[in-house]
């Protein structure tokens, strides 16, 4: 009975001893500092040597290669060096003129395609003003709900397909549409807004009062009004 006490305290005091070992051991790092120290040192050293001669020998290699071409340059015949020379220049040309090429096409293909986008709301704002004109002459033709209806349209429609410059002017034109005193400012505002669709469609802009000359009988007194 003891004997199996005395065995089962050593046990138990071998086992603390090993935890003790354990708990104060620590890293490797922690025990030899000095050593873990030029161990690093040692590396960074064989590091810095290996990077040295890959750079050494890549200046060769680069020298070398310098000296290969310009010995082939001095055993080759001028004639040679000429046709090489301007081969070289017109394949850089042609890639530069395909790649510019493509650009222009890419551009007019992309104008093409919103002009045709484009064309028929344009066309719907060009033909609303036209029925507001005709509705002055013969009342009731173009009622008020219809005119809703088609701004109502054509403000959908630019929302994906308007320039910038077009869905701008709509937006001042909206605005001014209540206010009582800008009968004159927002007539010309819809024809810079009719300009600027020219301008999407292709075409060059015309001179101011031009397009409204089509529905506005005494445009001139307008202009000088306006100035």
């Amino acid at each position: 009975m003891l004997l199996r006490v005395e065995f089962e305290g050593r046990k138990v005091v071998r086992k603390h001893k090993d935890k003790k070992l354990i708990n104060s051991g620590g890293s490797f790092s922690n025990q030899h500092p000095r050593l873990n120290a030029i161990i690093g040192l040692a590396l960074l050293i064989i590091i810095g040597i290996i990077v040295y001669y890959i750079f050494l020998y890549l200046g060769h290699g680069i020298n070398a290669l310098i000296d290969w071409v310009s010995n082939m340059a001095s055993k080759m015949d001028a004639v040679i060096i000429v046709a090489f020379i301007t081969g070289t220049v017109s394949i850089i040309g042609v890639i530069i003129s395909s790649i510019i090429a493509k650009i222009i096409d890419y551009k007019k293909s992309r104008q093409d395609y919103l002009a045709r986008k484009r064309e028929v709301p344009y066309g719907e704002f060009v033909e609303m003003i036209y029925k507001v004109q005709q509705n002055i002459k013969n009342s009731g033709s173009y009622t008020e709900e219809m005119m809703l209806e088609d701004l109502s349209k054509f403000s959908k429609q630019i929302t994906l397909w308007g320039s910038s410059k077009v869905v701008d002017k709509w937006v001042k034109f909206r605005e001014n549409g209540a206010k009582p005193d800008a009968g004159a400012d927002n007539l010309f505002l819809m024809e810079e807004i009719m300009n600027e669709m020219r301008k999407d469609l292709g075409l060059k802009k015309v001179k101011k009062g031009n397009l409204l000359a089509f529905f506005v009988n005494d445009i001139k007194k307008v202009l000088k009004g306006n100035k």
